[in-house]
């Protein structure tokens, strides 16, 4: 499962580098921003002397109180001080503001987005894309005419859609003639999802005719589609038999829908999976990349689920058909940036997964690098190094520079604060590992055993 575009660790280690003075990633911690320029303070003359003219005897206190002309005279003097300073400030001000002016006059053709790369014709695939997914139903649509809209965009609508088809059609009257061989009741959720499962993790024959289906296995090679993003792809798991914890959940998805199974995306941290209700409404975890039923304890057992992300929702939770939608907004996004780059379209892209599903942490962190992106296109243009402290400053001659910082500031707490925690490549691969442990077989076992002594019922004629 992708955490975001680039890699997390290696995108933490490049911002420490290139941003060091801007963004704290690894806390996500507040930026502090240079401060814009404010008018001096007006100067407190209450206590101050400005001397005695040398033609001038000193005030008589008495003439002060019975108000001569000579305290007058002072207060003449001193007015006049104070209109001077003022207008040295009044010229100050107008001499900064010149150089202000001068400095976005000569910058007037900077622009503060990140460039587009529309011009490029393969990118009309994805932009064809999200106007038929604007264009869905968020209560109803179908796993699987969206999920291949999402890929096929990054083929550039090459691929057979009526073939895709076909496979899920047979895939899907596979599982109800097994169903039916090993005697299950057709309408029963639990026993759906069981031959959902093993389908995934065992090597299944139909008597009838011979057909024979391979168990898919884990494709640990590039599993987070950093050099191939096809790595992901419902498409590739289907003509090699490998994936990951992107692409089995949603064929496992697809399979649901296709033989009317209740089933439901969840997250983990670097992961997704399924959960589905058995005819007791009593849930259930499956791991498609072990073949496994996994337990609530083995998930956290990972050790990176916070309580806020508990609170927030962002883990162990089944997706409502409007989160499933925003996860293929997020889809469509890492897609198009892998295929071209960070650009203002694919920041529309997750505005949108985040209209949908507001706490979703795949959206969440994808904005988070756009906004990163953004800011740093717009300190290269500017000519400003963001690891010099002095040339730093400078960008409070640019209001909308200064918004972009507090943007991306506020994204890193928003990702913060839904309790997100980094997990390593190597620490994700041990947890994966340590779910096929001992305990969690005898466990899995269990739970498959309880499963067979409870689906086979007596077929009706």
């Amino acid at each position: 499962m992708y955490e975001t575009i680039d890699q997390r660790n290696a995108e933490k280690e490049m911002r420490k580098t290139i941003l060091l003075l801007l963004f704290p990633i690894i806390t996500f911690s507040q930026v502090k921003l240079p401060s814009v320029p404010q008018p001096s303070a007006f100067p407190n003359y209450q206590n101050q002397s400005f001397g005695t003219p040398t033609n001038m005897q000193p005030p008589n206190p008495m003439n002060i109180f019975y108000g001569t002309g000579e305290q007058e005279r002072i207060n003449q003097q001193n007015q006049q001080i104070i209109q001077e300073v003022q207008k040295r400030e009044i010229e100050a001000q107008k001499a900064k503001q010149e150089i202000y002016q001068d400095i976005v006059k000569k910058n007037s053709n900077i622009s503060f987005s990140l460039p587009s790369y529309s011009f490029l014709p393969a990118s009309k695939y994805y932009y064809e894309a999200y106007d038929k997914l604007m264009q869905i139903d968020t209560a109803n649509f179908s796993v699987k005419n969206t999920n291949f809209l999402i890929e096929n965009a990054f083929y550039e609508n090459s691929q057979d859609k009526a073939e895709f088809d076909k496979i899920i059609k047979n895939s899907g009257e596979f599982l109800i003639a097994k169903m039916q061989e090993l005697g299950y009741d057709l309408k029963s959720n639990s026993a759906k999802n069981y031959m959902l499962f093993q389908f995934f993790s065992e090597t299944l024959q139909l008597k009838s005719n011979g057909l024979k289906h391979l168990p898919f296995k884990y494709d640990f090679e590039d599993f987070q589609g950093v050099n191939d993003w096809s790595k992901m792809f419902v498409t590739k798991l289907l003509a090699t038999q490998t994936g990951q914890c992107h692409s089995m959940p949603l064929l496992y998805l697809i399979l649901a829908e296709e033989i009317n199974a209740e089933a439901y995306l969840a997250y983990s941290p670097n992961h997704s999976y399924i959960r589905f209700p058995d005819d007791n409404r009593k849930w259930h975890n499956i791991e498609l990349t072990n073949g496994m039923f996994s337990t609530t304890s083995s998930i956290l057992n990972s050790g990176y689920i916070k309580s806020e992300a508990l609170s927030n929702k962002i883990y162990m939770q089944n997706l409502s058909k409007k989160e499933l939608l925003s996860h293929f907004y997020v889809d469509l996004a890492m897609g198009y940036i892998h295929k071209f780059g960070y650009d203002e379209f694919c920041a529309k892209v997750i505005d949108k997964a985040l209209e949908l599903s507001p706490n979703s942490i795949n959206a969440n962190m994808v904005k988070s690098n756009i906004d990163t992106n953004r800011f740093e296109t717009v300190m290269f243009n500017l000519k400003i190094n963001p690891r010099d402290n002095k040339q730093l400053q400078n960008i409070r001659y640019y209001p909308q520079a200064v918004e972009l910082l507090k943007n991306v500031n506020n994204q890193y707490d928003t990702v913060d604060n839904l309790g997100y925690e980094h997990m390593p490549e190597d620490a994700y691969l041990q947890w994966l590992q340590s779910m096929q442990d001992e305990k969690n077989k005898q466990e899995s076992e269990k739970l498959a055993k309880q499963f067979k002594g409870t689906l086979i019922k007596p077929l009706k004629n």
